[in-house]
């Protein structure tokens, strides 16, 4: 197995090495999407409302195909801890073709379905913004998927990192002048904030792909071999698949309550909402990036065979998962009036503020699950498990959040019924991932030839 840092395999300072840029990479892809709603939130109301019901219809693209494209950075680390470099460029390859493929697809279904896809309320603001960043999901799964997964795969994630605050930073820039029309730019509003994200996007894609195909990359991992391979293409969309579809059930379903909350639940009610999943996504960027060292770690020691390193690894995550369930029960419970200053735009009511703290600490519940169901999902795919995590996450989100949400919805007429019910689905799955998690320690296979 070719050594990732030089710390000792599985332990906590080397995960800490592979996850810290990765954990600034993560935080710098949230602050865009939280710069985003900040900028719209003070903007206007109207606008801010609108991309929390635009934008779940942007992931239910985005991410399930992400989480397919995202298997060539479990290969990528296999391969390169069984130290066969020769076929990580190719790899990388069937990744960069299969989102070329989707970019016309995804800018014609967009164009089409976007005005039927959202509540009656968000049409005219929300139609444009996702006409504009639908064909930008392909963009996206090519820079930060594809691309991404050559450098992360191998651990190196600093340069991962530096792309990903540069893009963002940019985006921020973007958005502040687009939306508001800033010099000789008009205002754009929300559509601006859209036009911000499309070319940081592009700007990434090209920092990650110059390097890629430099003579020293080709000549050591072969990256300037673009063939479509049929066993490799096959090999990403077999692992990959299934939890792409269990991520395309579950954000379709997410979208769809969304539009139901925007119509049951007040306005004030909803906007107290997306501020408190914005607060949730403050706080996700740090176990997301630790979660995707942790795939790094393991898809290598799963492909030199190393269990001793996956066990040690396992016990250095918890470590950090409980430095999150802290910090964020901190800045989520205790004292979350710095996050909400910057957040929301103006004074808060007491019963918007009353109502923002039940909502705070529901969603913490799930944020401090989730710093542990994440990372052994990431751990079970690495191991090709992929069927039992689709199984799990349609069958606990389905089942368990929106079904339940849509009848309390009703009743209740407040957002917080459908946070209790993500707390609950999380503690659900942390049960079901450790118990499979451990049955993969007891049996031990080797790895299946790629």
């Amino acid at each position: 197995m070719k050594e990732l840092t030089k710390y000792g395999r599985g332990s906590l300072r080397e995960l800490w090495v592979v996850a810290w840029p990765l954990v600034i990479s993560s935080a710098a892809n949230m602050f865009m999407l939280v710069g985003d709603r900040i900028v719209l939130a003070h903007y206007s109301a109207s606008t801010f409302n609108a991309s929390l019901g635009a934008m779940p219809w942007i992931w239910t693209a985005f991410v399930p195909l992400l989480t397919i494209v995202n298997i060539a950075d479990v290969l990528v680390g296999r391969f390169n801890g069984s130290g066969e470099h020769g076929r990580i460029g190719p790899t990388v390859w069937q990744m960069l073709w299969f989102s070329a493929v989707l970019l016309v697809p995804l800018g014609i279904g967009g164009w089409f379905l976007a005005p039927h896809l959202l509540e009656q309320s968000f049409r005219e603001l929300g139609t444009p913004y996702m006409r504009v960043l639908f064909p930008n999901v392909a963009i996206s799964l090519a820079s930060f998927g594809a691309l991404a997964a050559f450098y992360t795969g191998r651990g190196k994630t600093r340069f991962v990192l530096a792309v990903s605050i540069g893009s963002n930073l940019l985006n921020v820039i973007l958005d502040i002048i687009l939306v508001f029309g800033i010099g000789p730019f008009p205002e754009m509003g929300i559509v601006g904030s859209a036009v911000g994200t499309v070319v940081a996007t592009i700007l990434s894609f090209f920092l990650f792909f110059v390097p890629f195909l430099s003579k020293k990359n080709n000549k050591a991992h072969r990256t300037r071999d673009l063939r479509l391979n049929g066993h490799l293409f096959g090999t990403c969309l077999r692992i990959g698949t299934p939890n792409g579809f269990a991520a395309f059930i579950n954000f379709a379903l997410w979208s769809w309550i969304a539009q139901v909350m925007a119509h049951f639940v007040p306005a004030e009610n909803f906007t107290a909402f997306g501020v408190s999943q914005s607060v949730y996504f403050c706080m996700l960027f740090f176990i997301e990036g630790i979660s995707f060292g942790v795939s790094i770690i393991v898809s290598n020691a799963y492909g030199a065979n190393n269990w001793d390193a996956i066990v040690r690894n396992n016990h250095s995550w918890m470590k950090l998962a409980a430095l999150a369930f802290v910090g964020s029960f901190l800045l989520m419970v205790l004292y979350p009036r710095p996050l909400l200053a910057i957040i929301c735009s103006g004074a808060m009511t007491k019963s918007f503020y009353d109502t923002l703290r039940i909502m705070l600490l529901l969603s913490w519940i799930a944020i401090a699950t989730e710093s542990i169901t994440l990372n052994l999902r990431q751990t079970l795919t690495a191991f090709g498990d992929t069927r039992f995590t689709m199984l799990v996450n349609i069958v606990s989100y389905s089942g368990i959040v929106v079904f339940p949400s849509y009848i309390f919805l009703r009743r209740t007429h407040s957002a917080a019924s459908f946070l209790a019910a993500e707390a609950v689905s999380n503690i659900v799955m942390l049960f079901l991932y450790s118990i499979r998690f451990r049955r993969w320690l007891r049996l031990r296979p080797a790895p299946p030839a790629n």
